[in-house]
């Protein structure tokens, strides 16, 4: 019975051990958290005869995951169909929501140089890692890949490009046997759609870092190549004369700042609307320029434009609400950091005020008004631009003296009988100003019309009283027979 136990105890604590010993050997076969979404544990230009057999990790299910591999082509853009291409992998395990995975693949039937390609692609994310591999026997070849260069041209160089270069190597062939090979580059103008002139050949030098990248330095002079975007079709030759795939690139070589043009008037009056447009030459076509408008006013300041003034990079529709010398900027810079700034001077001229009156009745050079009802002339019509109208001041003046300081005036500041020699002058904040010139004549015309009226009444009446006067007079001579006696006077 003891011996019973003991056996269960030992075979418990042997499968235990073997359960931690599969735990940690899984754990610790380079299993450790990856710093991106998606890796491949393998590196490029492995060579897989019978099988491929790679592994990675993904922060992503592995249900999310597809792998592809394309067949490179010598001296081609590859874009075609993938020779192979599934979902399935051959492992996947979960550690710390990492997906471990591992594909086997039998690739006994392609005898290629080609890419693998996994991809994780969502609704919300893309990733995708692609490495180099070659696959069977034979169309094995090198390839180039461009490494951005942060490295400053010299001197006697326009451009610095860096190729990472893979070599196919096999149990035949030596590193040693190839120190002779060479970059060339079919180049042709290009205008961003394709080539606008006869392409041509030419072999470029290089050089290899202590880091192992191939550096090409180009130069504009030396290939003799004039101002403009050029297409470079690269491709790498081995001492085996085996063509490594193509690299495309477009390389702009530009020596001088591009050439502004500036179209509008330059002396219009304030508040016109003008359309302003720049013609830019940057020496070549499709040249990729860069335009900035700026304004500045008869005050200094500077400001971009509105986009309501705005029409296009090209042209802008301004609008100046002030007399003076304004000034258009224009800068452009070029792909290449070449720039020019152009200014184009514009005079505004200040337009005037316009005098416009109303009054109690129809207006005239010569004015009458009968003191006793009530008159006015109203200058407030006046017009002027839009930003001199609210600062409008209206002075009226008698006899070269100021009366009075509005827009209206009325009984209340002329109220006494007489002839007057009334000047309006109008003035707008920039000092340009209009005049009117009106003579009145201020009468008290119903106390007039009155004396008028009883003249008449009282030359009646005065009249009347005579004749009556005479009637009686007459009576009374018939009534005492015509005799007239003298009064005798008593001693």
């Amino acid at each position: 019975m003891g011996k019973r136990i003991v056996t269960v105890t030992c075979t418990i604590l042997v499968v235990f051990s073997m359960l931690l010993c599969n735990t940690s050997a899984e754990t610790g076969n380079g299993h450790n958290n990856p710093s991106e979404g998606l890796t491949i544990n393998q590196t490029d230009g492995e060579h897989f005869i019978e099988y491929l057999n790679l592994s990675g990790t993904s922060n992503f299910p592995a249900s999310e995951l597809s792998w592809s591999i394309y067949e490179i082509s010598q001296g081609v853009v590859n874009n075609g169909d993938p020779i192979n291409q599934s979902n399935i992998f051959e492992k996947v395990t979960i550690e710390n929501d990492v997906w471990y995975w591992e594909v086997s693949i039998f690739v006994g039937q392609f005898n290629c140089t080609c890419d693998f390609t996994i991809k994780h692609q969502s609704q919300n994310h893309h990733h995708q890692r692609t490495i180099l591999v070659y696959l069977g026997e034979s169309n094995h070849f090198p390839i180039i890949e461009s490494i951005p260069s942060f490295q400053l041209p010299s001197d006697a160089y326009d451009v610095v490009l860096n190729y990472a270069v893979t070599w196919p190597i096999s149990e035949g062939e030596s590193l040693a046997g190839l120190n002779i090979s060479m970059f060339k580059a079919e180049i042709c103008q290009y205008s961003g759609e394709a080539c606008v002139s006869n392409s041509f050949s030419v072999e470029l030098p290089y050089t290899v870092s202590d880091d192992g990248l191939y550096v090409i330095q180009i130069s504009q002079e030396e290939i003799g190549l004039n101002d403009g975007n050029w297409l470079f079709d690269i491709v790498f030759k081995d001492s085996f004369l085996r063509i490594s795939n193509l690299h495309s690139k477009v390389l702009t070589f530009d020596t001088n700042p591009p050439n502004v043009t500036i179209f509008g008037d330059q002396n219009i009056t304030e508040m016109s609307q003008t359309i302003y447009s720049i013609l830019v030459d940057d020496g070549y076509d499709s040249s990729s320029v860069a335009i900035t408008w700026t304004l500045t006013n008869p005050d200094g300041d500077t400001r971009a434009l509105f986009g309501s003034e705005i029409i296009d990079d090209y042209s802008a529709k301004i609008s100046f609400n002030e007399s003076g010398n304004w000034s258009i900027n224009i800068l452009t810079i070029d792909s290449v950091g070449h720039y020019t700034r152009m200014s184009h001077i514009v005079a505004v001229e200040n337009t005037p005020p316009v005098i416009a009156i109303d009054s109690s009745e129809e207006l005239a050079t010569d004015m009458s008004f009968d003191i006793a009802n009530d008159w006015y002339f109203d200058a407030s019509g006046s017009v002027d631009t839009v930003n001199d109208q609210l600062d409008l001041m209206f002075q009226w003046y008698l006899d070269d003296s100021l009366i009075y300081s509005g827009n209206n005036l009325t009984q209340s500041v002329l109220s006494q009988p007489g002839s007057y020699e009334l000047k309006l002058i109008v003035t707008d904040d920039d000092g340009d100003s209009d005049e009117h010139l009106i003579s009145l004549t201020l009468k008290q015309y119903s106390e007039t019309n009155q004396d008028a009226s009883f003249s008449p009444i009282i030359l009646g009446s005065i009249s009347v009283i005579v004749i009556i006067l005479l009637i009686s007079l007459i009576f009374t001579v018939k009534k005492s027979n015509g005799d007239f006696k003298l009064p005798k006077w008593k001693n």
